[in-house]
C-alpha cells in the first residue's frame, strides 16, 4: 500500500519552518509520505531532508530587511490594517496551496496561513493546526497574554480573555476578507460574511473539529484546565526539534575561539532585523566589554558578518543551535519560540531582547519561569542595560539550576513522536 501524502505549510522564517521539518520527520516515520509548502529560500533545506518541496510566494528574509518590515517590527500596523507584502503574496499563496493538496490525504498548518481552511473545505479534507504558542481560546490569560500567567482568574477576567481569542479573528478577517471571497467564488465555495469562518452558522463537517497541536514543553507553558472543555480537541505535545542530517562540523577558526576561554555568551536576533546594523553591532560589543564576557554572534537575518571581531566577540552567520547554545554560558535573543525552545533544551539562562508579537510574551515567560531577567524591549536597549542583564543572568546560580531542571524535563519528551501519533489518529478517524 502506498504511503499517504501529507501537506504541511509552513509560511514564515526559519522559526515557523523547522517544527514543521521535525514534525514531517515523525509523520513519515509513521507512514506517511509529506509534502512541505513553503517559501523558496528553504527549497534545498526541504530537498536535503528528503521531502518533496511546494513553494509558496514571499521571502520573509527580504521583508524583515525592507523598510514596510521595519515598520511592520515597531508595530506600526496594527491587527485590522493589511500589510501590503502579505497583501500582495495571499492570492497566489492561495493558489500554490490548492495545487499542492490535489493529492493529499491532510493539511497541517501553521497560525501564519490558516486561510489553508478554504482549502481543506473545497477538497474536503482533514486539516490539522500547529503552534509554537498558545493560540486556543482559554479563561486562564488572553491572547498574547501567557508571559506572566496570574494564580487564579474571576469570572468577569476570564470571560474577557476568552473573548480576546475571538476579536483577534475578528478583526484580522476585514483585511483578507475580499481576496478569500475571490478566490472561494473562483473555486465554486459560498461568499463568507463580514464575520468570517470562525463564526459561521454551520461548519463544513470536516472542518468542525479541527485539532490544534501546541508545540512546546509543559514544563514550559502548562496546558490551561478548560482547554479540556474546548470544541477544538487541544493538546500541548512537547518541543519538536528536527533530527539532523548529519554531525555539525564547525571551522577550526570558531573551535579554536571556543577553546581560547571561558564559555562565550551566545548573542543573536534571529530573522529580526534592526534599523541601523552598525549601531547595534557597536552597542553589542560594548555591553560585551562592560560585562567583562566573551560573546559569539549569531549574526542571523540582520546580519552577513563571520570571523573575529575583536579579541572577545566572534561572528558566524549560520549555526545549528543544537550544537552551540550547550557549549555557551547563556543566550540573549529576540524571544523567537525556536530560539527559546534551543536555549531551554541547552540548560542554559537567557538574556530575552523581544521585537514584537509574542516575542514580550516570551521573555515574560522565561522570566516567570526564572530562567532569565527581565526582558529588554529592544526599543530600550542600551549597552549598561544588557551588559547588567547578562551579568544577572550568569551570576544568578538559581537561574542556571532552573535552567538545567527544564532542559532535563523537555530532553525527556518526545514532541515529535506524540504530535505525529494525534495527526495520524485524527486523520485515521475522519475516513481516510
Amino acid at each position: 500500500m502506498a504511503a499517504k501524502k501529507i501537506l504541511l505549510v509552513a509560511l514564515g522564517s526559519t522559526g515557523d519552518v523547522m517544527p514543521m521539518c521535525a514534525l514531517a520527520q515523525g509523520l513519515k516515520q509513521a507512514g506517511y509520505q509529506p509534502k512541505l509548502g513553503t517559501h523558496l529560500e528553504f527549497q534545498a533545506l526541504i530537498e536535503a531532508y528528503g521531502f518533496e518541496f511546494a513553494p509558496l510566494a514571499g521571502d520573509y528574509r527580504q521583508f524583515f530587511n525592507s523598510e514596510e518590515g521595519h515598520r511592520f517590527v515597531r508595530g506600526e500596523f496594527l491587527p485590522w490594517m493589511p500589510v501590503p507584502a502579505f497583501q500582495a503574496n495571499l492570492p497566489t499563496q492561495l493558489e500554490q496551496v490548492l495545487a499542492a493538496a490535489h493529492d493529499v490525504a491532510a493539511i497541517v498548518t501553521g497560525p501564519l496561513s490558516l486561510w489553508v481552511y478554504h482549502i481543506a473545505e473545497k477538497l474536503n479534507l482533514p486539516m490539522v493546526v500547529t503552534s509554537a504558542l498558545p493560540i486556543a481560546e482559554t479563561g486562564c490569560f488572553p491572547f498574547l497574554g501567557f508571559g506572566d500567567i496570574p494564580n487564579s482568574v474571576n469570572g468577569l477576567q476570564s470571560a474577557l480573555n476568552r473573548a480576546s481569542y475571538g476579536m483577534v479573528s475578528l478583526l484580522g478577517w476585514p483585511k483578507d476578507k475580499d481576496t478569500i471571497n475571490r478566490f472561494r467564488a473562483a473555486i465554486q465555495l459560498p461568499e463568507l460574511s463580514l464575520l468570517g469562518p470562525r463564526f459561521r452558522l454551520s461548519q463544513p463537517k470536516m472542518l468542525r473539529h479541527i485539532p490544534i497541536l501546541h508545540l512546546y514543553s509543559e514544563a514550559v507553558l502548562p496546558a490551561p484546565p478548560d482547554w479540556a472543555e474546548s470544541t477544538h480537541s487541544t493538546y500541548v505535545t512537547g518541543y519538536c526539534f528536527v533530527t539532523p542530517l548529519g554531525p555539525y562540523q564547525p571551522s577550526a577558526e570558531l573551535e579554536a575561539f571556543l577553546a581560547a576561554g571561558e564559555p562565550p555568551v551566545a548573542i543573536g536576533f534571529g530573522s529580526m532585523a534592526v534599523d541601523d546594523p552598525t549601531q547595534m553591532a557597536q552597542l553589542l560589543r560594548s555591553a560585551v566589554q562592560l560585562a567583562q564576557v566573551r560573546a559569539l554572534w549569531l549574526a542571523g537575518w540582520g546580519s552577513d558578518q563571520s570571523g573575529y571581531l575583536s579579541e572577545q566577540v566572534y561572528a558566524v552567520e549560520s549555526i545549528p543551535h543544537d550544537w552551540i547554545l550547550p557549549r555557551c554560558s547563556a543566550v540573549v535573543h529576540h524571544g523567537g519560540a525556536g530560539t527559546v525552545a534551543a536555549g531551554l533544551r541547552a540548560g542554559i539562562p537567557a538574556v530575552v531582547v523581544p521585537f514584537f508579537g509574542d516575542q514580550p510574551a516570551w521573555g515574560k515567560r522565561l522570566n516567570q519561569l526564572g530562567v532569565a531577567p527581565p526582558p529588554i524591549p529592544v526599543q530600550q536597549l542600551s549597552a549598561p542595560t544588557l551588559a547588567a542583564a547578562i551579568r544577572q543572568a550568569l551570576d544568578t546560580p538559581a537561574m542556571t539550576q532552573r535552567a538545567s531542571r527544564i532542559a532535563t524535563a523537555i530532553r525527556a519528551e518526545q514532541g515529535v513522536k506524540r504530535a505525529a501519533e494525534i495527526i495520524d489518529s485524527f486523520v485515521d478517524s475522519a475516513g481516510w
